[in-house]
């Protein structure tokens, strides 16, 4: 609809850490409008996977002030994700099961994040963990916890820590729902940064 207004917004992060899976159950939850209780599990099985052609993915919210268009899309489509427009948000994504893609959040993202987009100094960037299904507490040389992903999130001065499972569903609802109040805000005078990263479980 024509009154809606568009926001962006861009997950980056490396391959596999389930990016595309939370866009899926996303879409399931959207659609299906059967998002789990805060801090509970959907009862729905894992998605299918969208396809590049199913990108963006759009949400459409509608507040009392304002309608909005959601639009998510993550690093494999488009494939030059480079060249497209600056987003309004962006959302850097890391396994938590596998510690090597929240070091290169720090080593490799945030820098491709700079160098892309002009605007990074106003540019509201939240750190998702992914996969919080496959946290083992007897592997802490391989698993990685949350005050760990809480202490980079505020080194690279993001605006949000978040994590959820997508294919349990834990915690998603409140993912989705913190990531759409963060979007919002971007269509604000103020803006979507925040002064820090802060950690929501």
């Amino acid at each position: 609809m024509d009154d809606l207004q568009p926001i962006s917004i861009l997950l980056l992060g490396d391959d596999e850490v389930g990016k595309s899976t939370f866009l899926s159950r996303l879409a399931l939850l959207r659609s299906s409008k059967a998002a789990a209780p805060r801090g509970g599990s959907a009862a729905s099985p894992p998605p299918a996977l969208l396809r590049d052609e199913d990108q963006p993915f759009v949400v459409e919210l509608r507040t009392r002030i304002a309608a909005f268009r959601l639009e998510f899309c993550d690093t494999a489509s488009p494939e030059h994700w480079r060249s497209r427009p600056p987003p309004d948000l962006v959302v850097l994504c890391y396994d938590i099961s596998r510690r090597p893609t929240l070091a290169s959040l720090q080593t490799r993202w945030l820098g491709e994040v700079r160098t892309a987009f002009q605007h990074c100094d106003r540019l509201p960037i939240l750190v998702l963990g992914l996969k919080r299904d496959l946290r083992r507490e007897d592997d802490p040389a391989g698993t990685l916890y949350p005050h760990e992903a809480c202490n980079l999130a505020q080194q690279l001065r993001a605006d949000m820590y978040l994590e959820c499972s997508a294919v349990t569903g834990e915690l998603l609802a409140q993912v989705v729902d913190d990531i759409c109040r963060r979007a919002i805000q971007t269509a604000t005078p103020e803006g979507g940064q925040s002064q820090g990263a802060c950690c929501v479980m």
